[in-house]
This record gives structure tokens, sequence and C-alpha cells, in this order.
């Protein structure tokens, strides 16, 4: 599961910031944040902007689906 909600608001940003840092659509952005993946090449492109390791990008924890 991607943590990038957590990693932009720790950086200061709103989602549209971060859009503008990485060349994608605010749209693009909310809906990472919603469903908590994406492709490895935009996680690539999210990480450059917040210059962070892809291991940094997601998280281990697991998810409590009910």
């Amino acid at each position: 599961m991607l943590m990038l909600k957590q990693l932009r608001q720790q950086a200061g940003l709103s989602q549209s910031k971060l859009a503008d840092l990485c060349g994608l659509s605010r749209r693009t952005i909310e809906d990472i944040e919603r469903r908590g993946d994406c492709r490895i090449s935009t996680a690539r492109i999210i990480c450059d902007a917040l210059n962070i390791s892809l291991d940094d990008f997601y998280t281990t924890e697991p998810t409590n689906k009910h």
C-alpha cells in the first residue's frame, strides 16, 4: 500500500502542488491516495519529486479488509 497522502502532508504539499512538481494531474494524485496503488513508473516520478526512495513510498503494514 502506498503512503502518498502521509508523505505529501509531511512535505507540506497540497495535492495540486505535488501534481505540479510531478507533471501529473491533481486527479491522478487524488486517485493514487484513494486507491493506495499506482504504476511503478508513476511511483518513481512521485518519489523523485519528494526526494524519497521507492522503499519509503510503500508500507508493509497489513491492510484490514473486512
